[in-house]
């Protein structure tokens, strides 16, 4: 019988059942199978309405409201907990490396074993080092060493002289004690120089780590006692381990059966290997052409966290230690590393290899290591060291390229002797090479002895050569030595730190360039990247110079320019607070007390502090307070000045400055600002950037010895690291002596324009004074800095006002400012008197270009021709050669590509490679500019395939934008693996230029579909949109006003060659500033510098 689907028939058929049924539930409600069915699928359409309805009022809210998709509460790069892995325990420490390594360039592998002596400070059954993506073999081992004199005799020693020679190997002998036991003793291999032949007689000297125990006798081996010598020896103890394991954060965790004893030498033994892979970081291989045959070279790049790559290690800046390396390569090439080669050895188990074996370096991080395998030349000279040594300097490069090393060649002893004048210490190596890679992604690195640089930083070419690119090379080479001192001799702690490497050796490069070449005037250009990052360190989301890093994906976003340029800036404006004299006092008190050792900023205070306290000048300045005060704070301030123009008081107030007036409300920061000042009726010569007042709180009233009539010019030379805003009165002052030429100093009229522009951005000034600044230049202004600042704040403006109807206008007024200068250069045909109008020239004309200029554009049409006419042609000068390109490519269409791509695969000279393909990009052809970015994925070398990516706004933009999201996986493998710097290029290439709110959102919601992947870019990512909203928002506030005033001006002008009239049509109200008057502190005199 069959079951019924009805409760009734099913409860009829239950009673009459033969055997009892009992359910443990009674009553209730029953259902059959299909009504069942029907409301679970009818459920899941329920279900299913919900979740779409959901869905789409989530999108349309995203699409509408940005501000509810992104929590700007919390900016995506936000970091709130250190992440637990990413520091190793402080308590083991090593002290020496002895590392092989076997390189095979062919296969891509490398094999290669390390011994490092460590040192436990407590009991711990771990061990904790790095190792990223090396294959360790099981049999690790780990040895105790313990120390002890023994009273010896001279005795002779009967083996081979190979035996004599301190080996790379731990040396095992055999000891005889008088109670007949018999136990093995070593030479442990970190102090195998300390092993000394007298006589015959083995005298290993006691390190100075070492524990001493007790005396033992020992008797004579093969030979009668003579006289007594006492040598120290080191017994060894196995220590058994548990196991090993690979854990996060890179992290290879040795678990020991028993503990380590505190300050006892253990020696740690790895064999490991490994793939040379074709990146630009760890030890890396790739290849270059020479005479038509692809060459192989490896290299290493370890800064900031890419030795583990290369070997096992403890690999934070803080473990420093001694290295001795040993190469075995093949011997068709040669090997450099950080030290002099010591020996060489043919391996006779395999024909064609050879051993070369380096000295043992200083202390020294592991980001130091380095090492260079290729088939390179060098040329060479040398310079006599502060203490009185010879020491050799290596230029190498390929063969083909070996010729234009000469002028890095030449500025090198100029440089290192300076610095050694400057720190009051001498290089402390006995060599320096300086290796030119064909492909490397860095500028260049300071590995210690071995300094790493792209081929276009090293490398000039006198004859051919762009003057910009020459002083790239002085900077470059002159940045890296700095580095010998300032973050080699003397390391950052943590990466916290990093600007005390960065920033100094920021600064002092340009010191040391403008000592061997002071006609360039490189000090305005250290005024001028000033200038610039002043624009972004303004942004919402910007960091402090001094950050903590809790992330290991933060390390990286550490090298930025708040590193570099305001680290530099902040040294240089400390500099000129306590003086010259007493700043150089400081680094000497500095370098001297910590070399060979780390350092944290506060250290550098230290030794500040102590330089000047005894002079009475700077009584009551704390260094450490006013430092940190810029150091460990986001942005800047601007300083706000308002003159009482009939008692002659004046009251300071200081605020955070933001691009944007409401990101500045309820910040309640406070810095201590040196505030120097003059007025502009006073010579020059008389000016002087030592401050004569302290602005520590928020205001200050002193009483000035200025009149009425005097412009009253706050910040002398822009050396403080503030932007400054005046009453309406005083910068109708300034702007009359910018008229009539009182203002001769170029960095004063570039600081005033920048300063204007900047605060009219940020709502706090009227945009028609800063546009009316800029016709200082229209009856001809010779100056780099001058036009550089002001083509810069009016680039902003063009990129702004490109899509709105008054752009014609733009391009005329800008136009009108250039004509008078291009007439008196002759439009760069002539030859330039100098490197200085070689740079104005270039600048110049490119501005002429970008406007759009009908002489412009056939100029560069014609030139084009000529030269791919005949390539070797040298009627056009070569700092003019890349714009000619970049409008080819720009007003051309497909066979302007072509030509100009046959060029690059044709061209054997970096500098040429390089200048063609940043120019590609220009392209408004959209087919050409997708063949780009795909060929940036696989025909270009990984130094320069992010190059592909800086495409044009709209157009250019546009297409990336879409290439990079659809296919975000391939992309993001290709440039992430290169290394950690290239994809946030690609990020800022593609998005960079956002200007509508729908871009925007676009941007935000595939910032957080990618969250995960797009996290070790997040500040770039953050600065992006800062920036996008900022731009947005000014186009909508300003655009036409501006536009409006760009009419006027252009009518009224467009007859006269010149004028001396400045309309200011209303565009924005002058922000009145109300301040509550405050106690003036002393003020603090110091020496001029």
């Amino acid at each position: 019988m069959s079951l019924s689907t009805s409760r009734q028939q099913f409860l009829a058929y239950e009673s009459h059942a033969e055997q009892d049924i009992h359910y443990k539930r009674k009553g209730g409600v029953f259902i059959s199978t299909c009504i069942c069915i029907c409301f679970v699928i009818f459920a899941a359409l329920i279900a299913s309405l919900v979740g779409i309805i959901v869905y789409y009022i989530t999108y349309y809210k995203v699409s509408q409201q940005s501000d509810d998709f992104w929590n700007e509460a919390e900016p995506f790069r936000k970091s709130s907990k250190p992440s637990p892995d990413l520091r190793l325990p402080s308590i083991i420490t090593p002290s020496f490396y002895r590392l092989k390594i076997k390189a095979d360039l062919e296969t891509s592998t490398f094999t290669g074993e390390v011994l490092i002596t460590i040192r436990a400070s407590k009991k711990t059954t771990e061990i904790i080092l790095h190792s990223k993506n090396l294959s360790i073999n099981e049999n690790v081992t780990l040895t105790e060493q313990t120390y002890q004199n023994v009273p010896t005799s001279k005795f002779k020693r009967e083996i081979n002289a190979t035996d004599i020679v301190a080996t790379t190997e731990p040396t095992d002998s055999t000891v005889v004690n008088y109670n007949g036991t018999v136990s093995t003793v070593s030479i442990p291999t970190s102090e195998v120089n300390n092993v000394t032949l007298e006589n015959d007689t083995i005298i290993p000297t006691l390190p100075s780590n070492a524990e001493t125990t007790a005396t033992t006798n020992v008797p004579v081996l093969e030979t009668t006692m003579t006289s007594v010598k006492e040598v120290t020896l080191s017994n060894v103890r196995d220590i058994k381990l548990k196991n090993m394991e690979f854990s996060t954060g890179d992290r290879l965790i040795l678990h020991l059966e028993t503990p380590l004893t505190p300050n006892v030498d253990y020696t740690l033994h790895m064999a490991f290997h490994g793939e040379i892979l074709n990146t630009l970081t760890g030890f890396y291989k790739s290849t270059y052409k020479e005479d038509n045959v692809d060459k192989q070279f490896g290299v290493t790049q370890f800064e900031p966290t890419s030795a583990r790559a290369a070997f096992p290690c403890f690999d934070e800046p803080a473990f420093k230690a001694k290295f001795e390396i040993s190469i075995a390569h093949r011997q068709n090439i040669s090997v450099l590393s950080n030290m002099k080669i010591a020996a060489q050895e043919p391996i006779d188990s395999e024909p064609g290899w050879q051993w070369t074996h380096f000295d043992r370096s200083v202390q020294m991080s592991t980001y130091l290591v380095a090492y260079v395998l290729s088939d390179f030349k060098h040329l060479e000279t040398s310079y006599i060291s502060k203490d009185n040594v010879t020491k050799p300097i290596r230029v190498w490069a390929r063969p083909s390229l070996i010729k234009n090393a000469k002028y890095a060649l030449s500025i090198i002893p100029k440089i290192l002797a300076f610095y050694e004048d400057v720190f009051g210490l001498p290089y402390a190596l006995d060599k320096v090479d300086l290796v030119a890679i064909p492909d490397f992604s860095n500028g260049a690195m300071e590995n210690w002895g071995l300094i790493t640089f792209r081929e276009t930083t090293l490398l000039y070419d006198e004859k051919e050569g762009v003057p910009r690119l020459k002083q790239h090379v002085a900077i470059d080479v002159a940045h890296e030595l700095a580095h010998q001192w300032f973050g080699n001799l003397v390391t950052m702690k943590w990466w916290t730190d990093l600007w005390l490497n960065e920033g100094f050796a920021t600064y002092i490069e340009y010191v040391g360039v403008n000592h061997i070449t002071p006609e360039w005037n490189i000090l305005e250009s250290l005024t001028r990247d000033k200038m610039n990052l002043l624009k972004n360190d303004a942004l919402k989301n910007t960091s402090p110079v001094s950050r903590q890093v809790v992330d290991a994906s933060e390390i990286s976003q550490k090298f930025d320019e708040i590193s570099y340029n305001k680290g530099a800036n902040l040294i240089r404006m400390l500099n000129h607070t306590i003086s010259y004299e007493l700043f150089r006092d400081a680094l000497l008190l500095y370098l001297k007390k910590w070399k060979y050792q780390n350092a944290e900023e506060n250290d550098l205070w230290d030794a500040m502090s102590e330089a000047t306290k005894s002079d009475p000048s700077l009584k009551g300045l704390s260094v450490k307070e006013f430092m940190n005060s810029w150091t460990r704070q986001p942005g800047y301030p601007v300083v706000n000045v308002n003159r009482d123009y009939d008692t002659g008081y004046v009251t300071f107030q200081q605020e955070l400055f933001r691009n944007s007036p409401e990101l500045s409300k309820n910040k309640d920061l406070k810095w201590r600002i040196p505030i120097s000042y003059t007025t502009m009726d006073v010579p020059t010569g008389n000016w002087s950037t030592k401050p004569k007042l302290w602005l520590n709180e928020k205001t200050l009233r002193p009483l000035l010895p200025v009149n009425q009539t005097q412009a009253l010019y706050v910040n002398v030379d822009a050396i403080g690291y503030y932007r400054v805003n005046y009453d309406q009165r005083n910068w109708e002052l300034l702007n009359a002596a910018l008229e009539s030429k009182t203002i001769s100093s170029p960095i004063t009229k570039a600081q005033l324009i920048d300063d204007a522009f900047n605060l009219a951005k940020a709502g706090r000034l009227n945009y028609s004074y800063a546009l009316g600044l800029t016709t200082c230049v229209i009856d001809g202004e010779d100056s780099k800095i001058v036009w550089e600042t002001l083509l810069d704040n009016i680039y902003y403006l063009m990129s702004n006002l490109r899509a709105t109807s008054g752009y014609i206008y733009f391009q005329d007024y800008m136009k009108l400012l250039l004509k008078k200068q291009l007439e008196k250069v002759n439009y760069g045909l002539d030859k330039p008197k100098n490197d200085n109008e070689a740079f104005l020239i270039e600048n110049l004309v490119v501005s002429e270009c970008l406007v759009e200029s009908s002489r412009c554009i056939k100029w560069t049409k014609d030139e084009f021709e000529k030269l791919i006419a005949n390539p070797d042609s040298t009627d056009l000068p070569n700092y003019l050669r890349s714009l000619v390109y970049n409008m080819a490519i720009k007003h051309g269409g497909r066979r302007e590509f072509e030509l100009l791509w046959d060029l690059y695969l044709n061209a054997t000279e970096p500098n040429t490679q390089h200048t063609i393909l940043s120019n590609l990009p220009a392209t408004r052809v959209e087919s050409l500019i997708t063949l780009l970015l795909e060929k940036s994925l696989t025909d270009i070398p990984n130094q320069s395939a992010s190059i592909l990516w800086a495409v044009d706004p709209p157009v250019g933009t546009k297409i990336a934008q879409e290439f990079l999201m659809e296919r975000f996986d391939q992309v993001y493998e290709k440039f992430t693996k290169i290394d950690t710097f290239m994809f946030p290029i690609v990020l800022n290439s593609a998005f960079g230029n956002i200007a509508t709110n729908a871009d925007l959102d676009k941007l935000k919601r595939f910032a957080l579909q990618n969250k995960e992947k797009l996290m070790p870019m997040s500040q770039t990512l953050q600065k992006i949109i800062d920036s996008a909203v900022l731009r947005i928002n000014w186009i909508k506030k300003y655009s036409a006003g501006i536009n409006e005033w760009l009419k006027q001006y252009v009518t009224e002008n467009a007859t006269h060659n010149h004028t001396n009239t400045t309309p200011a049509p209303t565009l924005t109200q002058n922000i009145t500033i109300n301040i509550t008057p405050s106690t003036s502190p002393t003020s603090s005199p110091l020496l001029d510098i």
